[in-house]
């Protein structure tokens, strides 16, 4: 195999890395490890909107620049790549073999019908209204309007629009079905029923790794990430709020009703499709569903619990934390990316839905200190979620340090 072709391999997989998810520290660290495996020196530097890389071979620097656009998380394919990488560094797989091998990755079909993805954004949006305490007619209709919702990003990403545009769309298409559901049904609350409907498109997890690029001194694409994310909010809020004005200049939107918080069994009862749910929009193997289950279960539980004794942002805290522990155990000893496990379990935590509600306050109530308040409270929780992964990454690594030298000592 030619140097050529090894560097190749190289670019190919930081790109599909790129391509299903992976943040600037992940690609950067691990792509230097795997080129060093395949005998190549290279230093990589990521961004959302693109990837360069520099091999310094003998002296001779050579840097490619590869334009790449921000994907939608896909576990499957970040697992299979993961394992890749692993066969490379660990069982010495050869370039071409390799190479084969990220063919048949990338070529390989998700594993979930369109219809089933359908089915997932409106059983999450039932599911999301039942935990922030919709009545029985906003969870009927986030469910509906959850439906709509799936079928509009499927259909507009196959016509290849832009992402903020389709945004833009479905925000509207929600609020718009929202606010005449409160006006001629009533006894709704529109926010609740727009909220809960669009919390697939929420980008409170892109919030959350730019801040964990950014604190991990990836400071391009960590700045890059948190300004797609607040533009990708607002985009969205500005559909909702352009719903809310076409059915308001026909009929007042009458007020909403309160939302009631839902009891301990209630929120336990819809956990379980939620990350069921979760499995499908992630685009999880299925042999890894139950630990995506397991990871769910575990940060939404110990969140409740938390929550109970300590403040909001403690308790944010402590269930990063422990859903990261949990998913570095696990995922180390069957030998999958702590992603798998972690990101479902993130996703119970991360601030899109407070971001939502603020840039609502601001846009449709004129409430300014309100909206300021909650976007701010929505920053401090990704600040609080990025905390609790640093902390784990440090027990992790103090954890994986003390067992190599153990096994150096043994040996």
């Amino acid at each position: 195999m030619t140097d050529f072709s090894s560097e190749t391999l190289i670019l190919e997989l930081a790109r599909s890395l790129h391509a299903c998810g992976s943040p600037a520290y992940e690609i950067d660290q691990r792509m230097e490890q795997v080129a060093a495996s395949l005998g190549r020196s290279a230093t990589f530097f990521s961004t959302p909107t693109a990837l360069f890389v520099t091999f310094n071979d003998d002296g001779d620097q050579n840097t490619r620049l590869l334009r790449v656009y921000p994907g939608e998380t896909n576990l499957r394919r970040y697992a299979e790549l993961f394992e890749l990488q692993s066969a490379i560094q660990d069982q010495g797989l050869q370039p071409q073999q390799a190479w084969d091998r990220l063919q048949q990755i990338n070529a390989t079909p998700d594993g979930y019908a369109k219809t089933v993805e359908i089915a997932a954004y409106g059983i999450v949006g039932a599911c999301v209204a039942v935990l922030v305490g919709g009545n029985t007619t906003v969870v009927v209709a986030s469910g509906m309007i959850g439906l709509i919702v799936g079928g509009l990003v499927i259909g507009l990403t196959a016509l290849r629009l832009q992402s903020h545009l389709i945004n833009v769309i479905a925000g509207f298409v929600a609020s718009a079905i929202a606010c005449s559901i409160q006006v001629f049904i009533g006894s709704s609350n529109f926010e609740l029923t727009a909220l809960s409907s669009l919390i697939v498109l929420v980008p409170g997890l892109s919030l959350t790794i730019s801040i964990n690029e950014l604190a991990t001194q990836n400071l391009a694409s960590g700045s890059a990430r948190i300004a797609g994310a607040f533009t990708s909010l607002l985009t969205m809020v500005f559909g909702v709020y352009m719903g809310h004005g076409l059915v308001g200049a026909f009929h007042v939107v009458p007020m909403s009703v309160a939302p009631v918080p839902p009891s301990m069994l209630e929120s336990w009862v819809v956990m379980v499709p939620t990350g069921l749910c979760f499995a499908v929009l992630f685009r999880t193997r299925y042999r890894d569903i139950p630990w995506l289950l397991l990871a769910t279960l575990v940060a939404y539980g110990t969140l409740r619990l938390a929550v109970e004794f300590f403040s909001s942002f403690a308790a944010v805290w402590i269930a990063s934390v422990v859903a990261g522990i949990a998913s570095h155990c696990i995922t180390s000893r069957l030998r999958l990316p702590s992603a798998v496990m972690l990101m479902p379990a993130l996703i119970l935590l991360v601030p899109g839905s407070i971001g939502f509600s603020g840039m609502a306050q601001i846009m449709l109530r004129d409430d300014l200190p309100s909206g300021i308040r909650l976007v701010t409270t929505a920053v401090l929780t990704a600040v609080a979620i990025v905390a609790g992964l640093l902390f784990t990454d440090a027990i992790a690594s103090g954890r994986l340090t003390r067992a190599h030298d153990d096994s150096r000592a043994a040996g």
